[in-house]
């Protein structure tokens, strides 16, 4: 399920293989990464020459999501479920300090894991930071490739820069894209806050968003304020729904300097 942003098996990209990550001796914090809708571990190689050596970054790759009963072995057709799934391989390895980063729909499990690492008694995130997704208790929008072809569904994440020039020159690929992008949205439409039981994170959270986000609302990223009993920041970074991406000198700036507010 874990491997390192330097290192990541093919197979592990389709959430099909599980690997302990190498554990990096000099890193003070270990930084889980959960990937976006359609998005896969590959989404942040990299991240480790970004952040240092003192980040030992450490990308989750999740279950398959199916919304077909028993098409795909271990699928999970629900978030509950795929957040259960992800807790129960993840728990082993938070034996030091360690932060979450969530990527849209990655907010969304990342935050359920945790809440479950908290409700379990277990060490809680240094650092929790949300990206490019509204606070949880907050309705979803309806998914943005509900209707649309795979041509109009590709385009659209063209659009939002979470598909490379090669997805529109192969079409077996863009089939796959698109695919995985729908199943990952019919699992995040299942997704539904507890009215009783919950409680705040007891870590620092930290929410990012793309000052030209066309899904997410500032104030709904803003929302992410309440659920946290610690410090909360919200910084509004130049770009789209993968702003991330776009300038990456300024994220990776802003990155490090709420993963280490955590742990001083």
């Amino acid at each position: 399920m874990f491997h390192t942003a330097e290192n990541i098996p093919a197979a592990t990209a389709a959430g099909t293989a599980e690997r302990v990550p190498r554990r990096n001796r000099t890193a003070r914090l270990r930084l889980f990464c959960f990937h976006h809708a359609g998005g896969s571990p590959w989404s942040f190689a990299g991240w480790g020459q970004h952040l240092g050596r003192g980040v030992e970054v450490v990308p989750v790759s999740m279950p398959p999501r199916s919304s077909a009963p028993g098409g795909v072995p271990g699928a999970v057709s629900t978030m509950d479920a795929l957040v259960r799934e992800v807790t129960r391989q993840l728990t082993p390895f938070l034996d030091g300090p360690y932060a979450f980063y969530g990527h849209s729909m990655g907010s969304l499990v990342a935050h359920g894991a945790a809440q479950r690492i908290v409700a379990a008694g277990r060490r809680p995130p240094a650092s929790f930071v949300a990206g490019a997704h509204r606070a949880p208790h907050l309705q979803a929008a309806p998914g943005p490739t509900v209707g649309l072809s795979d041509s109009a569904s590709l385009e659209l994440l063209l659009g939002l820069g979470g598909a490379g020039r090669l997805l529109r020159e192969s079409p077996a690929r863009m089939r796959s894209v698109v695919h995985r992008l729908r199943e990952d949205l019919r699992v995040a439409a299942t997704h539904r806050h507890p009215v009783a039981g919950h409680r705040p994170l007891p870590c620092p959270v930290h929410a990012m968003l793309g000052d030209r986000d066309p899904l997410v609302p500032t104030a709904d990223a803003e929302a992410w304020r309440l659920h946290t009993s610690g410090p909360f920041t919200f910084r509004l970074l130049p770009g789209g729904h993968f702003f991330h991406r776009e300038d990456k000198g300024r994220f990776f700036a802003e990155l490090e300097d709420v993963l280490w507010d955590g742990v001083r």
